[in-house]
């Protein structure tokens, strides 16, 4: 519902789209953005990539980790957002690395 910033939370797509159902009574068919798989896996199929050889990196379990899950590729959990350590240990999702942030990932 709402993305961290510097300067406060702000509205994120789960808001736009209460908003969106609210106003207009219909509930939507097909979300194509996180967590849903099919984002991820219509670029695996375009590329020609295997899922087991990709990774989604990302500091949100409920849709950057949910969605590497459901589509197959490598969860890379970073705390340097979102989510910290307990809310790792805590959760029902397999992740493949868990590391402090993205610029660990290259030293």
């Amino acid at each position: 519902m709402v993305c961290p910033s510097p300067s406060g939370d702000l509205p994120d797509v789960g808001a736009y789209l209460a908003l969106f159902e609210a106003t207009t009574g219909v509930r939507p068919t097909k979300i194509c953005g996180k967590p849903s798989a099919s984002m991820i896996k219509g670029v695996l199929d375009e590329l020609g990539l295997q899922p087991e050889k990709c990774a989604m990196i990302g500091d949100r379990i409920y849709t950057d980790m949910a969605m590497a899950q459901a589509s197959g590729v490598h969860g890379v959990l970073v705390l340097s957002g979102e989510a910290t350590i307990d809310d790792a240990k805590s959760s029902d999702l397999d992740f493949s690395l868990v590391v402090p942030s993205v610029a660990s990932l290259i030293n």
